[in-house]
């Protein structure tokens, strides 16, 4: 089984402030926050780690509910007016991101541009570079870097064929920074794009999982 993951990135706000606006939002859909043992890695819970540099990041629980946890990164944003971001990875095929601000969805992107499922909807899903670059300008991200980030592809393109996946050096898939460990087309440009953001790993403050209030 491949890697599926989904990540927010929280720019410029502590792990404090994200756990008290994510508690409140749960709090009004009549759910509480139950708090798990940090160090056991093996439970299917929220990971919030702590600051590093300018992130903050969280990782999502299993499963692929797409309409809550994303009104939860709203609010976070709207309560903290602070820009950020979903990651994702499906089954090592293929990523996407969604951009966030101010509490209002700015921009989507999906490498893969034929699978829609239960990501974007039939929601524009190209992907804008310099919409990336306006919501985290201190960070001086390169627009051409941004722009290999954000390809995708379809699997009904001509040149789709033509790619040879196993082969590092396809000019076709080139890695879009030399220190990169996927090329552009490949899923875990997830991982890729987080460094390129300046994403650190850090230490997990919080792990928890949501339960519904008693009555």
């Amino acid at each position: 089984m491949g890697t599926f993951r989904r990540t927010n990135l929280f720019y410029g706000v502590d792990h404090e402030q994200v756990y008290a606006a994510l508690e409140e939002f749960w709090l009004q859909q009549g759910h509480t926050l139950r708090r798990e043992d940090v160090n056991n890695v093996n439970l299917d819970s929220y990971e919030l780690h702590e600051r590093r540099g300018d992130w903050t990041v969280l990782e999502w629980t299993k499963g692929w509910e797409w309409d809550l946890r994303r009104r939860a990164q709203l609010h976070v944003s709207r309560t903290l007016d602070c820009p950020g971001l979903l990651v994702f990875i499906y089954d090592d095929d293929f990523w996407g991101c969604e951009l966030f601000h101010h509490g209002t969805v700015i921009d989507q992107f999906q490498q893969e541009s034929d699978v829609r499922g239960s990501f974007f909807d039939d929601l524009p899903i190209e992907g804008r570079p310099d919409l990336l670059l306006a919501a985290f300008p201190a960070l001086g991200l390169d627009p051409d870097h941004a722009r290999g980030y954000l390809t995708h592809y379809s699997i009904y393109d001509p040149w789709y064929d033509e790619v040879d996946w196993e082969d590092d050096n396809d000019p076709l898939n080139q890695p879009v920074r030399p220190d990169d460990g996927f090329g552009r087309l490949d899923g875990g440009v997830y991982w890729n794009f987080q460094h390129f953001l300046g994403v650190e790993p850090a230490p997990v403050r919080h792990r928890f999982t949501t339960a519904p209030s008693a009555p």
